[in-house]
């Protein structure tokens, strides 16, 4: 696995916070010249550490006015592959992240409808039907705080 310098670490750092900056403004914030970051940069996608450059869109502005948190137990003796089992999940443009988790259940969801009813309707149609459901929980976010922030790179 490649392990980022102090130089990579600071590019990470800055690009985070400002992905849309020139590169000689990320240069000068980084103190390299803009041909090295142009290099560091390339080399940080090739060994997979900048996974892609993903475009932010506001839930809001698109009418999705809901988000849930959906923890779901499942059969142990009927449960094969995680992905498997969750694979129809997985598809689903509701769905933003999908966890298997430790503790009293084994996936958590973070799912973003337009309202109730199309939660309701999620959860009866889509979520409970997956063979081997033992129990579903579901939390509505009434505000959020921080989402989606940058990951913590120490340089």
């Amino acid at each position: 696995m490649y392990a980022p310098d102090a130089f990579d670490r600071r590019l990470l750092h800055t690009l985070q916070r400002s992905p849309r900056q020139t590169l000689t403004e990320l240069a000068e914030r980084v103190n390299l010249s803009p041909s090295q970051c142009s290099r560091r940069i390339a080399r940080l996608e090739a060994n997979g550490v900048i996974q892609g450059h993903a475009l932010r869109l506001a839930p809001e502005a698109l009418g999705l006015m809901v988000t849930a948190f959906i923890t779901i137990s499942m059969d142990k003796s009927r449960l094969g592959s995680p992905r498997e089992t969750i694979a129809s999940l997985l598809a689903r443009d509701e769905v933003i992240d999908c966890h298997s988790t430790t503790g009293s259940h084994d996936f958590i969801l973070k799912v973003k409808v337009a309202d109730l009813a199309e939660l309701s309707h999620f959860l009866s149609s889509v979520v409970s039907p997956i063979p081997g459901v033992l129990n579903v929980e579901t939390q509505v976010a009434l505000e959020c705080f921080k989402e989606a922030g940058p990951l913590k790179v120490m340089y």
